[in-house]
């Protein structure tokens, strides 16, 4: 496999990488021939009443070796000398996971907390391919599916410290301590999403149906996953391929009241019994939503429908294997008319209104303004076990992003009006891969090394306004991690190199009005450094110090953002007279991280962290209004001062008797402009949610079961830290902070063996008429009212009908 970058002679560079490391390890193994015969056993039992779990599964997840434990709920695995994580899973338990380091035999005993007990965002740690010493938060399980139906930024904020930037009822952007966008990372199934990032309206085009899991990094993860996630990553983890022979299934079926948002997922997975290596799945979702209801009337053109599917195929042995992907998304998203108006006193009644002058009845119709997408991922993986010095993995991935833009008003020409193209036409392709491998331990040190490339072009269709202009964009990265571990303590350090080269080109007019084609050059430099630490004081206390410096790139449309779009106008930095050089970023993190865990009664964490960045890019409101043909717009320009993010995250659970839990989280945000002196602009306010959960006593043989009624409240302050002559600097003062109060209840009923999850929830259950700082809504429009959720789910084990019919 060859991959090219201009200035770099030859091609070849991950097969010279390939047998590199090869080399290294066919080395490495010649000189740490061992027994492989260390024995691993232990016993997994109930948490609360300390009862034997028989049928546990017990993995070990580098060698991927699995067993289940027996009717004492005892196991029993052979292993080499190493470092290990070992995952314990069991039905109606929350996952365990284990960082186990063999010398010599070990007795590892477990103790599963019941699901419906422990509902505080769990703390990953240990996991392959996340930074141990980093603050991380997970949603799976019955946290996951409490979330279903919902888009994966409104999904992602059920965690302490997670916001969304949004726009309407159906645009999630997720925010990290302040950060989004360019600053966030996301991974969908190991490949780093890319597509038309340049928008705060742009939601990630991932179907959050496919993921069994939903991991947030909170704090800077650079050396692993690039310069530009200084902010956090974003991991949406599909469950592994079925590894046992027959077929298996699930039905995820999703109904909303408020604006009849219907919505269906489907996955079926197989593994032959005659072919136990081979591993598939194929996976789809189909979601339609019409009119959003506030209180008091509908939101016109607000729906949106989405059309998804996904495949997988994987190959796997003890020593090596393949695994192929493909996922295609599809959405097309109502933008509110009342945004488009036709001049700046228009613009000045239509944000003074408390509803829109254009309202409608319930409709599923989506009419000019909107948005069409689609996003297509390709990906294929493979590893090799480098003897027992390590393994190598080897990932390469295609993804093509399709956005079309639609105004609210067509052409003036009937010619082109009848056409009905869109204004904006955009089509982003990326090519990256990724050669990693990691190493076995080596007194006390485990480790990986890699290198990865990123190829991206970036294009707009003939007769499509130039709002972003032609780029491409390369990206050769390198990047080294090592972990020493001994005892209580765990240090981690890490160093990343990546060399950029943005080359633009763009049309302009000179002083003549002549026509010319512009191109711009831009290359950069630009390291990352982490050093972290965790110490165990006790068995229910850890702590986590972790630190980071990066440095990031400006982005093409943080420099050359031109026009209009989505009822909005954007001027990018470069083009703004008199600026400056836009240089890139230098941001300095460090958070420190305190988890009380595994306890009867009390569990929580707390993350105190700051981030301070030179040359912080970012956007402001411009005013008055720009204003163009298509009518008055609020309009927006890119900046550059030096800031400083300081925040606390707080998630605790509390059992108050054996069948109530109470929990609590909550989060601050505070953020300053160095360079002003004053507050910076559009960050999240404080805020807090609680509840209470009652869990019903059920027979184990009772037809309802894990049955339970949760009351929560979640509230938002008012954001009074904006900057200075607020009035002078956005176009409205920041709402009126908001609570909310829900509740929801939910069981398992059982036929048989067959079960159904069912669970009901109400939000915004007092109607209560409020609007969010961070959507871009709300200069115009208030936020959904009372809504009403059911999901049901349904698994299938399909193993003896596949059976009968061979």
């Amino acid at each position: 496999m060859s991959f090219r970058f201009p200035g770099t002679p030859g091609t070849g560079w991950l097969g010279v990488w390939l047998l590199l490391l090869l080399s290294i390890a066919r080395l490495s193994h010649a000189q740490t021939l061992v027994d492989c015969a260390l024995s691993l056993s232990g016993r997994v039992a109930d948490h609360e009443s300390r009862a034997d779990l028989a049928g546990a599964t017990v993995v070990v997840l580098e060698t991927q070796q699995a067993t289940q434990t027996d009717a004492a709920g005892n196991f029993h695995l052979h292993l080499c000398p190493g470092l290990y994580h070992v995952q314990v899973t069991f039905l109606g338990y929350e996952t365990e996971t284990a960082e186990l380091r063999l010398e010599r035999a070990v007795v590892r005993n477990f103790q599963l907390h019941p699901s419906a007990v422990l509902l505080r965002g769990a703390t990953v740690r240990g996991q392959r391919g996340l930074a141990p010493t980093q603050p991380t938060a997970t949603l799976s399980g019955q946290a996951l599916q409490q979330t279903r139906g919902q888009a994966l930024g409104e999904a992602l904020q059920k965690l302490s410290g997670v916001t969304a930037i949004q726009t309407g009822p159906s645009i999630f952007k997720p925010m990290i301590h302040g950060l989004h966008s360019n600053r966030l990372t996301i991974l969908n199934n190991g490949v780093r999403q890319e597509g038309q990032q340049w928008g705060q309206e742009h939601g990630p085009e991932i179907d959050p149906f496919i993921a069994s899991r939903l991991t947030v990094v909170k704090g800077a993860a650079s050396v692993r996953y690039g310069s530009d996630a200084i902010g956090g990553v974003v991991l949406v983890e599909p469950k592994p391929l079925r590894d046992s022979a027959g077929t298996g299934a699930e039905l995820n079926l999703v109904g909303m009241s408020n604006n009849g948002l219907g919505a269906a997922s489907g996955a079926v997975e197989g593994n032959l019994r005659q072919v136990p290596a081979l591993s598939w799945r194929v996976q789809g979702t189909a979601k339609r939503a019409g009119t959003m209801r506030a209180p008091g009337y509908y939101l016109k053109n607000s729906g949106f429908q989405e059309y998804d599917f996904s495949a997988a195929a994987g190959w796997r042995r003890e020593n090596y294997g393949l695994e192929a992907f493909y996922s295609q998304y599809n959405t097309q998203i109502g933008i509110l008319p009342a945004a488009h108006v036709g001049s700046p006193t228009d613009l000045e009644l239509a944000i003074a209104r408390t509803r829109p002058l254009e309202t409608s009845g319930f409709n599923y119709d989506i009419a000019r303004a909107y948005q069409d997408v689609r996003h297509d991922v390709a990906k294929l993986t493979g590893f090799v076990q480098t003897g027992a010095a390590g393994r190598l993995t080897a990932t390469v991935a295609q993804q093509t992003d399709f956005r079309d833009e639609y105004d609210k008003y067509r052409p003036r020409n009937d010619n082109l009006a009848a056409l009905n193209k869109p204004e904006l036409s955009y089509t982003n392709r990326t090519t990256t891969a990724e050669l990693l491998w990691e190493h076995r331990r080596w007194h006390n040190l485990t480790g990986s090394v890699g290198v990865a490339g990123t190829d991206q072009f970036n294009r707009y269709a003939a007769g499509s306004r130039q709002f972003i202009p032609f780029y491409t964009n390369q990206i050769l990265g390198a990047f080294w991690l090592e972990k020493w571990q001994r005892g209580k303590w765990l240090l981690e350090a890490g160093l990343r190199l990546d060399r950029r080269d943005l080359q633009v080109k763009r049309g302009d007019r000179d002083t003549t009005g002549a026509f010319f084609v512009a191109r711009s050059r831009f290359q950069y430099t630009t390291p990352a450094a982490s050093l972290g630490a965790t110490f165990d004081p006790t068995a229910h206390l850890t702590l986590n110090l972790a630190s980071g410096l990066t440095r990031r790139a400006p982005a093409a449309n943080e420099r050359f953002s031109d026009g209009v779009h989505n009822a909005q106008y954007e001027l990018g930095y470069d083009l703004v007279p008199g600026n400056g050089a836009l240089v890139p970023e230098t941001a300095l993190n460090i958070g420190l991280t305190a988890t009380w865990h595994d306890n009867p009664r009390l569990n929580g964490e707390i993350t105190v962290y700051q981030t301070r960045i030179t040359d912080f890019i970012y956007q402001v409101p411009i005013l008055p209004p720009v204003i163009t043909i298509r009518g008055a717009l609020i309009s927006w320009v890119y900046q550059q001062t030096d800031a400083t993010l300081r925040g606390v995250d707080l998630a605790g659970t509390y059992q108050l008797a054996p069948r109530w839990l109470l929990g609590a989280k909550g989060s601050i945000v505070r953020a300053r402009d160095t360079r002003q002196d004053q507050w910076q602009i559009f960050m999240p306010a404080d805020r807090a949610e609680a509840s209470l959960r009652y869990e019903v006593a059920t027979q184990p043989a009772a037809r309802l079961r894990q049955s339970y009624v949760q009351l929560g409240g979640y509230a938002v302050a008012r954001q009074t830290r904006v900057p200075d002559h607020y009035a002078e600097r956005d176009y409205k003062r920041p709402p009126a902070g908001y609570a909310l109060l829900g509740l929801e209840a939910g069981t398992t009923l059982h036929w048989g063996r067959q079960p159904l999850e069912v669970s009901l929830a109400g939000a915004n259950l007092l109607n209560q008429r409020y609007r969010d700082y961070l959507n871009r809504y709300r200069y115009f429009a208030d936020e959904m009212g009372r809504n009403v959720t059911l999901r049901v789910r349904v698994p299938l084990e399909l193993r003896r009908r596949a059976a009968s019919g061979r």
